[in-house]
């Protein structure tokens, strides 16, 4: 099992500078779990921090994103999962920090959302509700 320091709480709650404290002080390298922070443009919105915050400790998951671009938690959780076994890999401590609870109880829960992805999921609904309608497509939502 790889160990990983996770640092959660609400926004402007200090995780940032605790994160990069600890980076410094055990050679680790940041992963954010915050849902807002992956687009590009809303640094100050959602509290995203800037090269200077970041004191040169390498951040990961941050403003990658443009804002119309789609980003499920299981996009989420591959990609974290990933991250965390290279940033192992190099001999760094992951530091997953952030205030999505469902990104972090995922990632932590080790959730399995399988293959397929949303937007494949979504298209199947949106063309079964086109051949038998939305009601009868409803009705068997229900019945689960």
């Amino acid at each position: 099992m790889i160990k990983a320091i996770f640092i959660v709480g609400p926004t402007a709650s200090g995780k940032t500078a605790l994160s990069i404290n600890i980076a410094k002080k055990f050679g680790g390298e940041i992963i954010s779990a915050d849902s807002m922070q992956i687009y590009k443009g809303i640094h100050v919105a959602s509290a995203a921090p800037d090269e200077n915050e970041k004191q040169g400790i390498p951040h990961h998951l941050l403003e990658f994103l443009e804002l119309n671009e789609q980003f499920s938690v299981a996009e989420y959780v591959l990609k974290a999962r990933k991250l965390i076994d290279e940033i192992h890999s190099r001999g760094k401590l992951p530091i997953v920090v952030g205030g999505t609870g469902l990104y972090i109880d995922s990632l932590l829960q080790n959730i399995d959302f399988g293959e397929e992805s949303q937007s494949t999921i979504r298209d199947e609904l949106s063309q079964k509700a086109d051949e038998i309608g939305l009601d009868v497509l409803y009705n068997e939502l229900k019945s689960i």
